[in-house]
């Protein structure tokens, strides 16, 4: 394996920022090409390629699939797998092995031919990009939790702020913000720290706690009735009623809204109960907003 050097650092920083922002390799790539003198360069990583400009779904030639991870192939041996014919002027590939997956690098250069010294930088940066790999899947494992949180966040219609050691307003998340900004509320600096529940707008409450505030809004909606149908085994019918009577509206009213007659309304809201087992409308109500439901 050769050796790392001073002049290598820029590539080495590179390399890291590439696993730290989630697997963005492009810039990576752009020093490995400058050092190695390289016209182009790639980097296959679970399903998609990098290469001097951006990353996209792609799949992996299937010639370099059988590389023997951490050795670094020239280009008359990859001409030999029959990869050789498909680019032009010399390359240099390396398959790189860790837990979190394979990946894939290919260097390629269109007038004369890479150096021993490229090869020996390539076999060297073997630990530094399986290392830049893992931090990079553990990066997008967070930024897909974080994701997921926010969208779960968005559907219940719930956001915070924080407040620091003397009650100032220090952190809003996303959601909070798009709820404040939809009801044109602009929360003071301080003064709301420890101040219990706050009404902060029509449609709009503030739990405020000493270091945090959970903010919710109330006229959240239940999902679509063919949700609520798959969830409670219900007919399309039956589950309009039952969105309906979980909204707070009366059977008189739920029937007039959706063109019923009473005695229509009525007859879907024994089947509801009698497929649900549920007792009348508060039981309704509890079962379709205290459930997992409400985040369909």
């Amino acid at each position: 394996m050769g050796m790392i050097t001073p002049q290598d650092t820029t590539l080495l920083l590179a390399i890291a920022r590439a696993g730290s922002d989630g697997a963005d390799w492009s810039a990576m790539l752009c020093e490995l090409a400058a050092r190695t003198q390289a016209d182009s360069a790639q980097f296959w990583f679970g399903a998609r390629v990098w290469d001097l400009v951006e990353g996209q779904p792609a799949q992996l030639p299937l010639p370099l699939a059988g590389l023997r991870p951490g050795r670094v192939y020239t280009g008359e041996e990859l001409a030999e797998r029959a990869l050789g014919a498909e680019l032009a002027g010399d390359q240099r590939a390396l398959r790189l092995t860790a837990s979190v997956g394979d990946a894939w690098l290919l260097l390629g250069r269109l007038r004369g031919e890479f150096r021993a010294v490229d090869s020996a930088l390539l076999s060297s940066l073997v630990p530094h990009l399986e290392q830049a790999m893992h931090l990079a899947t553990q990066m997008q494992r967070l930024q897909d939790e974080v994701a997921q949180a926010t969208m779960l966040a968005r559907r219940m219609q719930v956001g915070r702020v924080r407040f620091g050691a003397r009650g100032d307003l220090v952190e809003q998340d996303a959601v909070a913000r798009d709820l404040l900004a939809r009801a044109g509320v602009v929360l003071p600096a301080k003064g709301l720290a420890g101040a219990g529940l706050v009404m902060l707008a029509p449609g709009l409450e503030m739990l405020c706690l000493s270091d945090t505030g959970y903010l919710r809004a109330t006229g959240s909606a239940l999902p679509a009735p063919e949700m609520i149908a798959r969830s409670l085994g219900l007919s399309l019918p039956e589950a309009r009623l039952a969105r309906a009577l979980g909204h707070g509206a009366s059977l008189v009213q739920a029937a007039k809204a959706l063109g019923l007659t009473i005695e229509t309304a009525r007859y879907y809201s024994k089947q509801i109960f009698a497929k649900t087992g549920l007792r009348g409308q508060p039981d309704l109500m509890r079962r379709l907003w205290s459930g997992a439901l409400v985040l369909a």
